[in-house]
């Protein structure tokens, strides 16, 4: 069979579902971030399939696979190019696919449709073909770094151990890593092989492809051209705020103060000798743009933009300015702003350079993956062919279930055996305490 094929992200922790579902958002997935594919690692669908449906499963073999389906999970059950990928690989992406749908489509995985159409066939259909195709992302990789000598440096090895132990760590430790592990029918073998892939291989690969430049390598007048040739700006600016911090419009009174407060602190800075240490004084007494907890401006340098990064207002009175220029009272949806145009910085320019060009190799990068998965030879066997997601989902949900009765159970009686009390409380320690710093916020940058 030659699969259709259609990859949106970069690696494969950037590998999007195809957004095929009605009203389905197209949110990346992330799955070298976590052990889990969804909300919850632990997470059991409402109404999941009682245990007596499926009898007892063999808890304690460490291959899923054979305890769900009674098959191994190194079974081969698809290639690409030629490459074998294996029943665990291809099981764990149905069973992300299957939780991203029934999270985000449909509210509960217990509550997908399976056989309603989603315009290129059933969501039955449409999971099979991501979970392929998530797979097959995934050799697509390690056939391309394959053919290009592209192995695991000695660093590189060492960094993915870290990660795995950083991994176990979060957990709770070795026992409660194994557990989660199970709950989506993963081994430590395929987790570490998945990261050797999305974590390493990718940008090896990627940085073999297309290599950067260093930004720290370019001059200051190489900067100042690449922000002349691409028309960017630096502009600071004082905000007096006409909405609230959801947006909504302050009353006509406090309206009418922010337009007085904005005259008068224009009627100073135009009266002083000294404009700009006056401003920046200024900026940082009264202005109503982002700030941080302590307080602080979010951007007291300004900003460095080019077209259409701020609203349209903000960037047209910008560029009237010359250099060093004060602008009049320039409104938008956030308020009255008193702009001052100010030289391209160039460390601002470098950091800007070095993101749009790292932007754009993202781009080539996901361009080519696009290429090799459309180019890939996807062939499935017959049993690839047998497997029912919905008779696997809700396998794994059963399977769950008597999982975690049964490390409940022995956590129980763990408990009774060291003390004779109850725990005084199931609440997590290390809870959050609510002193994040908050981010700056109402910038005019453009919206949407």
């Amino acid at each position: 069979m030659k699969a259709t094929k259609r990859i949106l992200g970069a690696a494969l922790s950037g590998a999007l579902l195809i957004g095929a579902l009605a009203g389905c958002a197209e949110t990346p997935a992330d799955p070298s971030s976590s052990v889990s594919p969804s909300p919850s690692v632990s997470a059991t669908p409402s109404e999941s399939p009682s245990a007596a449906q499926f009898g007892d499963f063999d808890l304690e073999t460490p291959d899923v696979t054979m305890a769900l389906l009674g098959i191994p999970g190194d079974t081969t059950v698809m290639t690409v190019d030629g490459a074998e990928v294996n029943a665990e690989e291809y099981l764990y992406w149905l069973g992300y696919a299957t939780e991203y749908v029934g999270y985000y489509q449909f509210g509960d995985p217990a509550a997908i449709d399976w056989d309603m159409d989603t315009g290129s066939g059933t969501v039955t259909e449409y999971l099979i073909n991501n979970a392929r195709d998530l797979a097959a992302f995934n050799q697509v990789i390690r056939n391309q770094c394959a053919a290009r000598n592209i192995t695991l440096t000695a660093e590189e090895e060492a960094e993915l151990d870290q990660q795995l132990a950083d991994a176990v760590e979060s957990s709770g430790g070795q026992d409660a890593f194994e557990l989660a592990l199970k709950q989506v029918n993963r081994t430590e073998a395929g987790l570490r092989s998945m990261y050797t892939a999305s974590n390493f291989l990718y940008v090896d690969l990627q940085n073999q492809l297309f290599p950067a430049q260093d930004a720290a390598s370019l001059t200051a007048e190489e900067l100042a051209q690449w922000a002349a040739d691409n028309g960017k700006m630096q502009v600071k600016h004082i905000l007096f705020k006409t909405v609230d911090d959801s947006g909504n419009p302050l009353s006509d009174e406090e309206i009418a103060a922010a337009k007085q407060k904005a005259e008068d602190t224009l009627a100073q800075l135009q009266a002083s000798d000294d404009m700009e240490n006056l401003f920046d004084q200024l900026m940082n007494e009264l202005s109503e743009d982002g700030r941080y907890a302590d307080g602080t401006l979010g951007a007291p340098d300004g900003y460095l933009f080019g077209d259409g990064e701020m609203v349209q207002e903000f960037e047209d009175a910008a560029k009237a300015l010359k250099e060093h220029e004060l602008s009049g009272i320039v409104e938008t949806d956030y308020g009255y702003h008193i702009l001052l145009r100010l030289p391209v910085d160039t460390e601002m320019a470098r950091e800007a350079w070095a993101e749009e060009q790292s932007t754009n190799i993202s781009n080539q990068m996901n361009e080519q993956m696009t290429t090799w998965m459309d180019e890939a030879d996807i062939q499935t066997n017959d049993t690839f062919a047998s497997i029912d997601p919905k008779d696997y989902y809700e396998r794994l949900a059963a399977y769950r279930e008597q999982l975690d009765a049964a490390n409940s159970a022995a956590e129980g009686e763990s408990d009774g055996a060291a003390t004779a009390e109850p725990s005084a409380s199931p609440a997590a320690e290390g809870e959050n305490d609510g002193s994040a710093t908050k981010e700056p916020s109402a910038s005019p940058a453009a919206e949407g």
